[in-house]
């Protein structure tokens, strides 16, 4: 399995950098799997939905957060509906959202994101 783990995208200019290259990249490197840490994505303060659509249109298959997931608020809304966003596991018992997901890789195969 070929996996791209993209750590702390952050502001513009590196939501330019992934939606510019990650095309390519899982192109020439015939990638199964792309997971993006996106929680200072928003100008270093968490991610909005519209960014996070930006990165999975871009060929993210799984959208990570850590310690700013919530910094933008509208996150507490749509982090329930959307399956590849994650929060950390260990955030508090009730914290919106989920600590875990299993994605499809290209490959196939059930990848489990924590």
């Amino acid at each position: 399995m070929r996996l791209l783990f993209l750590g702390d995208i952050v502001g513009r200019t590196g939501r330019n950098a992934v939606t510019e290259q990650l095309p390519g990249l899982r192109e020439r490197y015939k990638l199964d799997l792309v997971i993006i840490n996106g929680e200072n994505s928003a100008g270093g303060f968490g991610i909005t939905e519209t960014i996070l659509n930006d990165l999975i249109d871009a060929g993210a298959d799984c959208i990570t957060l850590g310690n700013h997931a919530f910094d933008q608020k509208e996150t507490l809304v749509y982090i329930e509906r959307t399956e590849r966003l994650i929060r950390p596991i260990n955030f508090p018992k009730g914290t919106p959202g989920r600590g875990a997901t299993m994605v499809k890789a290209k490959n196939g195969a059930d990848v489990l994101v924590i």
